[in-house]
């Protein structure tokens, strides 16, 4: 059975083709399974496999491998998030990367609009926030709160509340208002003094419309 497990995992991740879950029914009647559904979907050749997912649903059901698969699909996903948080805390791998496993994950469980797992809601849109943040925010802070939001992933369920997202800016990205001093002010003072200028006060410019008629449009 868990070869059939690992196979219900990659079908949940959708990490496994129509001609794939063939294969997997073929190895499995091979080793001593059967059902129904399992040996309709070995017996399906691999240029037609639209049949495939709703019989392996149906076969792992029958066998009691699978009968919640909304319930599966969450604890796989959150599986792999926890797996990349652990590595991430272990500083084992790049954080980017690590980072992106566990938002990706976390977002298709617990992402706007119908989330499968409404418990972890906020906590997905944390992850997704620090994911934006992460190339522009102060390096020491986002890691920090990157780490933290991982040791919340962990320690959960139930999962903690999550603190106010706050990202301080590196100091050479803060926007600084910029210094005013006395010639600049009196620069923008002359600015402000001179006559507006108009239509009528404007001098006249000559048309090109004559010459390019003449060019284009006299017969020569």
């Amino acid at each position: 059975m868990d070869d059939l497990a690992r196979a219900a995992d990659l079908f949940v991740l959708r990490e496994i083709n129509e001609e794939g879950l063939s294969m997997v029914a073929a190895e499995a009647l091979a080793r001593g399974l059967d059902s129904p559904a399992l040996l309709e979907l070995a017996c399906l050749h691999r240029t037609d496999c639209g049949a495939a997912p709703e019989l392996f649903r149906t076969a792992m059901a029958e066998l009691d491998v699978v009968h919640d698969w909304t319930a599966w699909e969450v604890d796989v996903r959150v599986g792999r998030a926890r797996d990349h948080a652990t590595a991430l805390l272990a500083d084992k791998g790049a954080l980017a990367r690590h980072l992106g496993s566990i938002t990706a994950q976390l977002m298709e469980v617990g992402g706007y609009p119908d989330p499968l797992a409404p418990e972890l809601e906020d906590l997905a849109r944390e992850f997704e926030a620090l994911s934006e943040y992460l190339d522009f925010a102060d390096p020491p802070t986002i890691r920090e709160q990157i780490r933290q939001a991982c040791r919340t992933l962990l320690a959960g369920p139930p999962y903690a509340p999550v603190a106010p997202h706050r990202v301080t800016a590196p100091p050479e990205q803060q926007q600084i208002r910029p210094a005013c001093p006395e010639r600049w002010r009196r620069f923008v003072a002359a600015l402000r003094s001179r006559p507006a200028l108009s239509a009528e006060s404007s001098p006249r410019r000559p048309s090109v419309l004559p010459a390019i008629h003449e060019r284009c449009c006299v017969p020569r």
